[in-house]
């Protein structure tokens, strides 16, 4: 496999290119990223403005600052050329720039210059842009319609940001989340200085302390936090307050009139600007966000990170920090956010409070270390780089490592079903890419490490327009990445990735087929003309010279053979995605009555309504069977269940709806019994995981599920769309406890003869050796 020249440095030579280096979210983040001791890349930091708090600091950890000395808002010739000047000098592999005003300025100049590998930097929440002033709507504007030409990548602080932005025609297909990282080192509790902090303001250890950090700004609320302080006083006669920042002070004329009408001069503690927040977070409480717009509010994960419980507006990406590990108010609502607080305020002492703290410490360090947002920044500046190689960078690099990308729909499926594949090709030697259509889990794509790239895609695929536009997404993309191969995964990227790859010229194609789906599974009389396109599409997809195509059971393969699709030697058979044999273990059945459950998305050809027959007609069984239902409608997916149709299900109370779960090895430990009455499949990956959890299996004797067990070994085949043999069958394990036990036993031993991920990812890369030597 081609490597890089031995020796060679080989770190990528990024430039930040600022609006100024003053007290504020963007540039405490900047200053956080470069100087992190995990930070691989060469960094420069140009600011437009002056050196503010930020410039001696970021020299005194080795990174060069050179500063414009531009007027804030203001453009000067001489700053503009110097700012030309000093990139064509610096010649960086990357351009990072940040705010508003460095996006527009250090993007073009950069472009000017000629570097294309430029990533903007959205800091602003974009909530209150129709409000603000008239140069900020209009960078924003400007930059809205230049953010397809300058910008490779644009990336937001928050979803909730990057959603407004591409509201305000912010390319969608440029945008990506990278959440904000924290030093844990240094955000951690510090019983200590608590003590100190206290005994300095004249408070006892018990007394209930809130606190706010955050400077005098309108968007900040002020107004909203001591109001509803106030109110909590009502019920808290004892609570004080702590506020921090700019203009938290007695010279501040606005904030002392504010607190006088409210009474509150002696329950408040003005600390203006400090250096300590960390020991502050540890000595408050409970901190409190009180902002009417946000974008991503760093002050909630650091309160997080030092074991303050949080309450906060539902502004930006607040709620999302908090996830159930905080309260929740709507913004400029005193009342709610009053009662918030008493929500906090009650539990304090208690350990409900210090279970709570625990938990908002350790999602930060789970979800926002500053490792992850380094490695996050780090991959987005290497996808840049390698797409847009720099002449040094060209004349570094002796052989690139072979280009892998896989295309599929949903980033949500390629996290479940691939990235195990992924990894071990990116361990393998391959520069990995991910093509998927936009969504919340594309962030997670990132933090593995992988470049992942956003491409339009519908579910339904009725426009055709759209379909011609995903197609053509999809060529521009393969002849803008130069994969060396491409894998594609599900129907739609099967269809127009093997398409587009031979259009692009991509010198090799997987196409991975887990199922030929309704096109296929539909009952038709006569010529079917859908059917018949389906099948021309496969052909054209299909009929790359240099191509493999996986299948995951006999039937499927068999129907593109005999309708002239594919070639012998292009066939080659993987049971299913594979299953990671540690996480998904074999446990004893819980005590208690059967249940029997259903993993899968509420699609009929799933056979979910089937599944919920059954459970009416076993209903007040003497086993006590209990039926689980996990899953949601699919509204992009012409054969869902309609949301009536799901709450009437709930309504009735025979099925126990779940909804969408993440943790399916434990739900497998809480059943008995594992059910799939599915139409057709390519290998269900909740029947192997279940298989490999030592659950017995009942599920339809067609294809891919019938392929998934042993029957009358591991499982009981039934015929699909016949929900009374189904119940038999449910109802036939559920009452004899010792033949599920045989069957579960025998499951496990089928996973890890079968099924291990191991072995499937194994025979994936031994397919991408074939193909690229």
């Amino acid at each position: 496999m081609k490597r890089m020249t031995a020796g060679a440095d080989l770190s990528l030579r990024v430039v930040h290119v600022i609006s100024g280096l003053g007290q504020g979210g963007a540039e405490t983040v900047l200053h956080r990223l470069v100087t992190a001791s995990s930070q691989a890349s060469r960094n420069t930091v140009i600011s437009l403005g002056d050196e503010g708090v930020f410039g001696a600091r970021l020299r005194a950890a080795g990174v060069a600052v050179h500063c414009l000395n531009m007027r804030p808002g203001r453009l000067s010739p001489a700053g503009v050329w110097r700012l030309y000047r000093l990139l064509r000098q610096l010649r960086p592999d990357v351009v990072q720039t940040w705010m508003y005003h460095a996006d527009l300025l250090g993007g073009v100049v950069a472009r000017l210059a000629g570097i294309r590998a430029v990533s903007w930097g959205i800091r602003n929440s974009g909530a209150n842009l129709r409000q603000g002033s008239r140069s900020a709507r209009a960078l924003a504007w400007v930059c809205a319609r230049l953010s397809g030409l300058v910008p490779g990548v644009i990336v937001s602080c928050a979803q909730d940001a990057s959603l407004r932005h591409q509201q305000w025609g912010y390319r969608a297909d440029r945008m990506l989340v990278i959440p904000n990282g924290y030093d844990l080192s240094r955000w951690q509790a510090r019983p200590q200085a608590r003590i100190d902090l206290r005994a300095n303001w004249g408070l006892t250890a018990d007394t209930p302390l809130i606190g706010s950090v955050a400077r005098w700004n309108p968007l900040k609320d002020h107004a909203n936090l001591l109001r509803a302080f106030a109110l909590s006083l009502a019920a808290y006669p004892d609570l004080r307050c702590v506020l921090v920042g700019l203009g938290m002070d007695d010279a501040n004329a606005e904030l002392a009139a504010l607190l006088a009408s409210l009474s509150l001069r002696d329950k408040v503690i003005l600390l203006g600007p400090r250096d300590d927040v960390p020991d502050i977070m540890s000595a408050i409480d409970v901190h409190v966000l009180s902002s009417c717009a946000e974008g991503f509010p760093n002050v909630v994960a650091e309160a997080m990170a030092a074991g303050a419980l949080c309450v906060v507006t539902d502004v930006g990406d607040a709620a999302k920090i908090v996830d159930g590990e905080g309260w929740v108010a709507p913004p400029r609502n005193p009342a709610a956010l009053s009662e918030a607080m008493n929500h906090a305020v009650a539990i304090l002492g208690t350990p409900q409070a210090s279970l709570r703290a625990q938990r908002g410490h350790d999602r930060v360090r789970h979800e926002y270390s500053l490792d992850n947002m380094v490695a996050a920044y780090q991959t987005v500046w290497q996808r840049l780089a390698n797409d847009f190689p720099s002449r040094a960078r060209r004349k570094q690099t002796a052989d690139e490592a072979p280009r892998l990308l896989y295309v599929v729909n949903n980033p949500a499926f390629f996290l479940s079903h691939r990235l195990p594949l992924a990894m071990a090709a990116k361990e393998a030697g391959f520069d990995v890419h991910v093509a998927t259509m936009a969504g919340p889990s594309a962030s997670q794509i990132v933090a593995h490490g992988l470049s992942h790239h956003v491409i339009p895609m519908t579910r339904s695929g009725k426009n055709p327009v759209q379909e011609l536009h995903t197609l053509y997404a999809l060529w521009r993309l393969f002849r803008r990445l130069r994969p060396g191969l491409v894998h594609a995964v599900t129907i739609k990227p099967v269809l127009y990735g093997g398409i587009a790859a031979r259009l692009a010229g991509v010198p090799a194609y997987v196409a991975a087929v887990s199922g030929l789906g309704f096109v296929f599974t539909r009952s038709t009389q006569g010529f079917d003309f859908v059917r018949r396109s389906a099948v021309v599409l496969y052909r054209l997809a299909l009929g790359h010279p240099n191509s493999r195509v996986i299948f995951q059971n006999a039937n499927d393969c068999e129907v593109l053979s005999l309708a002239g699709v594919i070639r012998p030697p292009q066939v080659v058979m993987v049971r299913g995605s594979g299953v990671d044999l540690d996480r998904f273990r074999a446990t004893p059945e819980p005590k208690g009555a059967p249940v029997a459950i259903m993993v899968s998305r509420l699609l009929r050809d799933k056979g979910v309504c089937e599944f919920v027959a059954a459970a009416r007609a076993s209903a007040g069984c003497a086993s006590g069977l209990r039926w689980v239902l996990v899953g949601s409608p699919d509204p992009g997916n012409p054969a869902s269940i309609s949301d009536a149709e799901f709450k009437l299900w709930e309504r009735e109370g025979l099925v126990e709806c779940m909804g969408e779960q993440t943790d399916i090895a434990s739900l497998y430990a809480y059943a008995h019994i594992a059910v799939l009455p599915s139409y057709r499949e390519g290998l269900p990956k909740s029947l192997i995981e279940a298989a490999a959890c030592a659950r017995a299996v009942v599920t339809t004797d067609v294809p891919g599920c019938r392929d998934a067990i042993e029957p009358d070994a591991t499982g009981l085949l039934v015929p699909a769309r016949d929900s009374a043999a189904l119940a038999a069958a449910v109802q036939r394990l559920a009452d004899d406890p010792d033949l599920r036990r045989r069957f579960g036993a025998a499951g496990r031993e089928l996973a890890e003869r079968e099924f291990d991920i191991r072995k499937v990812v194994q025979a994936h890369l031994d397919v991408y050796q074939a193909l690229i030597v």
